[in-house]
């Protein structure tokens, strides 16, 4: 637990200069007096991984059926000023899991980011995220050739400096998986977007 809070300090820079917004451009969202947006929120229970192999491996691909996304998964850590590491590999069309934290299937707060969009502003691997409602199926595959399966509870869009680190990345009631983006106007002043967009989802399978 300890590690995971020294993380979430660590780790308000990437909420403040997230790696996986766009260049030049992104889809507007609006904010009602700099609070948080929750678009849509339902409750879901809790369910153990399965026991078949143990442990979850390492995600390797990411699929969300109802927005068409199918990416492969690099791991990814921080960089030394403490900024989010994005893929490297494929950039625009993969994503990328916080390796310091928990897998996705293992209790705790997994984490995936992707870019909103590439150079110019044309679509990049979560361009639709904002399209999920809750109810909506993530599903990951891992090393093991497992299929881990997350239910969409909730969207929530933040002004970076009031995003929630602890629940984001360090919420150990449950077995999670957070997908991040960025959202809202591009403010060329800061090179980055006005807002974050978090869908938090839970395992059921």
């Amino acid at each position: 637990m300890q590690l995971l809070l020294r993380a979430c300090s660590l780790l308000l820079a990437v909420l403040l200069l997230l790696n996986s917004c766009g260049s030049t451009g992104a889809a507007t969202t609006h904010v009602r007096d700099g609070q948080p947006l929750l678009m849509g929120e339902a409750r879901f229970p809790d369910r153990s991984p399965r026991s078949t192999s143990g442990q979850p491996g390492v995600p390797t691909r990411l699929r969300i059926p109802a927005i068409g996304v199918d990416a492969i998964v690099e791991a990814v850590g921080v960089t030394a000023s403490g900024e989010l590491e994005v893929p490297v590999r494929q950039p625009w069309d993969d994503v990328g899991w916080y390796r310091l934290g928990p897998r996705p299937g293992e209790r705790g707060s997994a984490v995936i980011d992707g870019h909103l969009d590439r150079p110019g502003g044309a679509p990049a691997v979560f361009w639709r995220l904002r399209e999920l409602k809750p109810g909506a199926v993530v599903q990951v595959l891992d090393t093991q050739g497992e299929w881990w399966s997350f239910r969409v509870h909730a969207l929530a869009y933040y002004p970076p400096a009031q995003a929630p680190l602890q629940q984001i990345f360090a919420d150990t009631s449950g077995h999670y998986l957070n997908l991040i983006t960025c959202a809202g106007d591009w403010i060329a002043s800061e090179h980055q977007t006005q807002l974050r967009l978090v869908v938090y989802t839970t395992l059921i399978t």
